[in-house]
């Protein structure tokens, strides 16, 4: 990422998950069956309709920060038009794939009704501002509030998909939402690790909006 992109701040982070449709033919239409999980003060931890949640969204910057596991190619270059709709993936990636999206369907079902049962929406902003208090002051590391609740829901989202790296129990609750930035083969800390074989790609800006 750019110093430009790392200068702004990023209050909050979701993970795009599976939606609830069982038609196949729904499975990757954006319109339909990818949902945008995160924790949010009024809904909790909710998961809601991609393109919908990003046209009520009303960030100045909106980002989108893909993910590439080991031998997946996000692009076919092998064609002028670049058209992925052509790539057919090999066994063991459709395999990891559906792994991912069986372990990410879990997670949302488990968590959201979990939300639900706990009133999480009612402690979604306290839990936020003892997390900054804690990280401006140092005390983080023995907290028992994660610093940043959203990005808490997406690192523990990709560490039970197999994505992230589980260093440790205190890996989610010390992530913030601009440590997905950041990467680790740069920085020793404040970077969201993942484990061998997956990356981050370069991030897509979906809304920019400069400060009047």
């Amino acid at each position: 990422p750019s110093s430009h992109m790392l200068e702004q701040t990023y209050i909050t982070a979701g993970i795009i998950v599976p939606g609830y449709s069982k038609n196949k033919a729904d499975k990757l239409d954006p319109s339909k069956n990818l949902y945008l999980l995160e924790a949010t003060a009024g809904d909790g931890i909710v998961a809601r309709p991609l393109l919908a949640r990003l046209e009520m969204s009303q960030s100045r910057s909106v980002m989108l920060l893909p993910l590439s596991s080991a031998g997946e190619q996000r692009n076919n270059n092998n064609n002028n038009n670049n058209d992925d709709d052509s790539y057919d993936p090999p066994p063991k990636i459709v395999r990891l794939r559906e792994h991912v999206e069986k372990q990410l369907t879990a997670f949302r079902d488990k968590w959201c009704e979990q939300s639900t049962q706990q009133a999480y929406s009612g402690a979604h902003s306290t839990l936020g501002i003892i997390g900054a208090l804690a990280y401006a002051t140092g005390l983080y590391q023995t907290s028992r509030s994660p610093v940043s609740p959203s990005a808490w829901v997406v690192v523990s989202a990709l560490q039970q998909a197999g994505i992230a790296e589980n260093l440790n129990h205190r890996t989610a609750m010390e992530s913030r939402v601009e440590d997905f930035l950041r990467d680790h083969r740069f920085h020793e800390s404040d970077t969201v690790r993942l484990r061998p074989g997956w990356k981050f790609l370069a991030p897509v800006t979906m809304r920019e909006t400069s400060r009047s």
